[in-house]
C-alpha cells in the first residue's frame, strides 16, 4: 500500500511539472509578412495587429517588410523568405502557373484598381483609350480584362512602364495610368487637376483586392501558426478601421513620413466602401465570388477551362478536422496500451477533453458562419430595396417636377388672395413635401446622406415633436433627456427627422395603454454622439428582434404598417456613417440607440441678401429630358421667366441639334434617360460646346453625378423636383444685366 502511495505521489508530481511546463510561455514564432507596396494606410490592419499586441498574444513575432521597387511578393513567399504576403486576385494566375499559393483572407471586398485620365483631354469613356499611351502596373490583370470586355484590346494602345509618379499624368507625359482609388486621386486633387476614373465594376468585373496569402508548404507545416496569424491580422484590421487617426499617427511615427497625415486619412476614408467593415466580417471570402473571378479570367483566355479552386482557398476548419483524426489515432493507441500501463488513462482523459473542446470550437465557427450568412442576406435585401427605391424616386421626381414647375409658372398670373392663387400655392407645398419624402426614400439607394449640412439633433427632436404632438404623442408621456452641449453632426435634416418620426410611431404603437417615451442625447467623446429613442411598451421576442430590420417584415395588423419603418431608419443611419442597435425584451420595452460621427461647429454663415438684383437679359435654353410632362413644364417655367427654349427628348436629338448649328446659352440635361443618357451625352456635348454652362438635372445625386461634376467644368447639379424660384436663382447669374 505504501509503495502504491509513493508511486501515486510521484505520478502527481510528474503531471504537475508537465502542466507547469505546458502553461509557461514559450518563445515567439518569428514570421515575415511581405507587403506589395510601400508603408501606408493600405496595410493599416497589420500595423495595428503588431502595435496593439495581437500578434504577440498569438505567439508570433512578425516582421513587416515594405514592398515596391519591382519586388515580387509571390516569389518572396514561395521561396520561404516570407511566410505571408499581400496580393491581388491575379494570385489565381500564379496558382495556375504552378505556384502553390493559398489565399487566407480578402481584406478589400472590392478591388481599388481603376484607370485614371485627366479631364478635358478627350477621354470621356473607356473606349476613348484606344490609340492612347497607358501605364498599367504589373499584375493588374483585372484592368486588362476590363479593357478587353469593353472592346479595347491591348493591341489598340501603347503600354509604358509604370513610373508610379502622378506627375507623369498631370504633365501629359502619358494619357492614362492604373491607380488605386485610395491613392493617386489624392495627388491630382492637391494639384487642382480634374480627372476621370474608369472602374472594372462598370463591366461587371468585381474582384477582391489586397488578399492575405501564404504557401501550401507553410500551411502544411504550421497550420496553427497560419490560423493564429490570420486571426490576429483580422483583429488588427478591425481596430485600424475603427481608429484611423490613431493608426495614421502610428504609421508616421514608426514607418516614416513618405506621405503626410492628410494623405493617410484620405486613404482611410476611401477604403471604407471597399472593405465594408460595418457590413461584412473582416477578411470574409465567398467561394461563389472567387468562382466569378475564375469565370471572368476563363472567358478572357487568362485561365484554362476547368480550373478548380480546390486547395487555393483557406479552410479554417481543415486544421480542426486534421487534429480530430490525429486525436482518434492517439486515443486508439492509448486504448491498446491501457492494459500495460494504467497511468496512460490520465493522458487519455486529457485527449478526450481536447476532442470535446475542438468539437465545441467547430460548432462556434458554424454559428459564426450562419450569422455572417444572415448578415449578407440582409445586405442583399437592403441593396435590392435600394435599387427599387432609386428607380421609384427617379420617376416620382419627374412627376413632382412637372407639377411643381407648372404650378410655379402659373402662380404669378393670379392676384394675391384669389382662390386660384391659393390653390396653386397649396399644390406647390404638396409637391415640395412630396420631394422631401422622395429624398428620404433615396436614403436606401445611397451610402451617404441626400444632402450634407451641419445639424443639431436636439433641434431635429423638436421638429419631430412639433409634427406629432397633437396626434401620435398625445397618447403617451414624453420625457426629454437632451444634452445641452450636444455636438453637431453633418447630414440630411429631412432624412433624420423622418427616421425619428418612424421610431416615435413604432414606440407609441407598442404602448397601446399609455406609457413613457424618452428622447435621449449625449456626447460619447469628441468624435461621436449617441441618440436614443426608448419606450416602456410591449417589447419584442428574440425571433422578432432578429428580423426587425428586414424589409416588409411587420407584426402589426394589416393596414397598420408596411414593414419598412425600421428598415428605412437603418438605411438613413447607415447613410450618415452611423451605427444602430436595438435592445428589447418582452414586457420590458424597446431602446433604439444610434451613434453618429460628430463634427466641430461651423462659424455662423452670413445670410444671402434678399434684395432684388438688376433685370437680366433673356437666355436661350436647350432642355434635354425624355419625360414629356417635365419638358412641357420646364418650357412653361422658362418662358414665364422670359427665356426662349429648344426641347430635345434624348441625348442623341440634342447632339444632332448642336451639330446642326444650335447655339444655346445654357443646357438643362437630364441624367437618367434611355439611349446615351446624361452620362454619355455630357462628354459629347462638352466637346461640341466647351464653354456652354450645363445644369445636370437629377433626382438621384449619387456618386456617378458627383464624378461628372468633378470631371467637367461649368457643370452644376439641379436637384429634382425644382420650382421656378430654384431655376431663376440658377439662371440669373448667366444673363448680363440689361441697361
Amino acid at each position: 500500500m505504501n509503495l502504491f502511495r509513493t508511486r501515486f505521489r510521484l505520478l502527481g508530481l510528474v503531471l504537475g511539472l508537465g502542466a507547469a511546463l505546458a502553461a509557461a510561455p514559450g518563445p515567439l514564432d518569428q514570421v515575415t509578412l511581405q507587403l506589395k507596396w510601400h508603408h501606408q494606410f493600405q496595410f493599416a490592419g497589420y500595423y495595428a495587429a503588431q502595435a496593439k499586441g495581437y500578434y504577440r498574444d498569438a505567439g508570433l513575432e512578425v516582421a513587416i517588410q515594405e514592398g515596391g521597387g519591382g519586388l515580387d511578393t509571390v516569389k518572396e513567399v514561395t521561396s520561404g523568405r516570407a511566410q505571408f504576403g499581400v496580393g491581388n486576385s491575379a494570385l489565381l494566375l500564379d496558382r495556375d502557373q504552378g505556384q502553390r499559393l493559398v489565399v487566407l483572407s480578402a481584406v478589400f471586398q472590392h478591388s481599388p484598381l481603376v484607370l485614371m485620365a485627366k479631364a478635358g483631354t478627350g477621354i470621356a469613356t473607356v473606349q476613348d483609350l484606344a490609340g492612347k499611351r497607358l501605364m498599367i502596373e504589373h499584375r493588374s490583370d483585372e484592368l486588362i480584362a476590363y479593357l478587353r470586355r469593353s472592346g479595347v484590346p491591348e493591341s489598340a494602345m501603347t503600354f509604358l512602364n509604370h513610373s508610379f509618379n502622378p506627375e507623369d499624368l498631370i504633365q501629359g507625359r502619358v494619357d492614362c495610368i492604373s491607380a488605386y482609388v485610395t491613392d493617386e486621386p489624392f495627388f491630382l486633387r492637391q494639384a487642382g487637376q480634374k480627372f476621370v476614373l474608369f472602374s472594372p465594376l462598370a463591366a461587371g468585373i468585381d474582384f477582391y483586392g489586397d488578399n492575405l496569402f501564404t504557401s501550401e508548404a507553410e500551411l502544411a507545416g504550421h497550420p496553427a501558426r497560419v490560423r493564429a496569424f490570420r486571426d490576429a491580422s483580422m483583429e488588427g484590421w478591425k481596430y485600424a478601421m475603427q481608429h484611423p487617426e490613431e493608426i495614421a499617427d502610428l504609421i508616421l511615427a514608426r514607418y516614416g513620413q513618405r506621405h503626410g497625415r492628410d494623405y493617410l486619412l484620405y486613404e482611410a476614408r476611401q477604403m471604407v466602401p471597399l472593405i465594408e467593415p460595418n457590413l461584412v466580417e473582416m477578411g470574409y471570402m465567398y467561394h461563389g465570388r472567387w468562382q466569378h473571378i475564375v469565370d471572368t479570367y476563363t472567358d478572357l483566355g487568362l485561365l484554362p477551362k476547368g480550373f478548380r479552386l480546390q486547395g487555393f482557398l483557406y479552410d479554417p476548419e481543415a486544421e480542426a478536422r486534421q487534429n480530430y483524426r490525429r486525436l482518434l489515432r492517439v486515443v486508439a493507441g492509448a486504448l491498446v496500451l491501457a492494459g500495460l500501463l494504467g497511468g496512460l488513462a490520465l493522458g487519455f482523459l486529457r485527449l478526450n477533453l481536447r476532442l470535446k473542446s475542438e468539437s465545441a470550437a467547430r460548432e462556434q465557427a458554424e454559428a459564426e458562419r450562419a450569422k455572417l450568412e444572415a448578415q449578407l442576406r440582409q445586405t442583399r435585401k437592403m441593396e435590392s430595396l435600394g435599387s427599387l427605391a432609386g428607380g421609384v424616386a427617379h420617376d416620382m421626381n419627374n412627376v413632382l417636377g412637372a407639377i411643381l414647375g407648372l404650378a410655379s409658372a402659373n402662380l404669378e398670373a393670379h392676384p394675391p388672395g384669389s382662390p386660384a392663387r391659393h390653390a396653386l400655392a397649396t399644390i406647390i407645398k404638396a409637391a415640395e413635401r412630396g420631394g422631401k419624402m422622395v429624398k428620404s426614400l433615396l436614403s436606401f439607394a445611397r451610402n451617404s446622406p441626400v444632402e450634407e449640412r451641419e445639424l443639431d439633433v436636439n433641434a431635429l427632436f423638436g421638429d419631430a415633436v412639433q409634427i406629432l404632438e397633437r396626434t401620435t404623442l398625445a397618447q403617451v408621456r414624453l420625457e426629454l433627456d437632451l444634452a445641452p452641449d450636444l455636438r453637431p453632426i453633418r447630414g440630411d435634416a429631412g432624412g433624420l427627422t423622418n427616421a425619428l418620426i418612424n421610431l416615435c410611431v413604432n414606440a407609441v404603437d407598442a404602448m397601446p395603454r399609455n406609457g413613457i417615451l424618452t428622447f435621449r442625447t449625449r456626447n460619447l467623446d469628441r468624435d461621436r454622439i449617441e441618440v436614443q429613442v426608448e419606450d416602456t411598451g410591449t417589447g419584442m421576442a428574440k425571433r422578432v428582434l432578429e428580423r426587425a430590420l428586414e424589409p416588409f417584415f411587420t407584426t402589426k395588423a394589416e393596414g397598420r404598417g408596411t414593414g419598412l419603418g425600421l428598415t428605412q431608419v437603418y438605411g438613413i443611419v447607415k447613410a450618415h456613417r452611423g451605427q444602430l442597435e436595438i435592445r428589447s425584451e418582452p414586457g420590458q420595452g424597446t431602446c433604439v440607440t444610434m451613434i453618429f460621427p460628430a463634427t466641430q461647429p461651423e462659424a455662423g454663415a452670413v445670410p444671402p441678401s434678399c434684395a432684388s438684383g438688376p433685370v437680366r437679359a433673356p437666355l436661350h435654353a436647350l432642355v434635354v429630358d425624355d419625360d414629356e410632362l417635365l419638358r412641357i413644364a420646364l418650357q412653361a417655367v422658362l418662358e414665364e421667366l422670359g427665356h426662349s427654349v429648344t426641347l430635345a427628348a434624348s441625348g442623341e436629338e440634342a447632339l444632332g441639334r448642336l451639330e446642326a448649328g444650335l447655339q444655346p446659352d445654357i443646357a438643362i440635361l437630364d441624367l437618367n434617360m434611355p439611349g446615351l443618357g446624361g452620362v454619355e451625352t455630357l462628354p459629347r456635348l462638352r466637346a461640341l460646346r466647351p464653354d456652354l454652362p450645363i445644369l445636370l438635372a437629377t433626382g438621384r445625386a449619387d456618386q456617378t453625378a458627383l464624378d461628372l461634376l468633378e470631371a467637367f467644368p461649368r457643370v452644376s447639379l439641379l436637384a429634382k423636383p425644382f420650382s421656378m424660384s430654384d431655376l431663376k436663382e440658377r439662371l440669373d447669374p448667366l444673363g448680363a444685366p440689361t441697361p
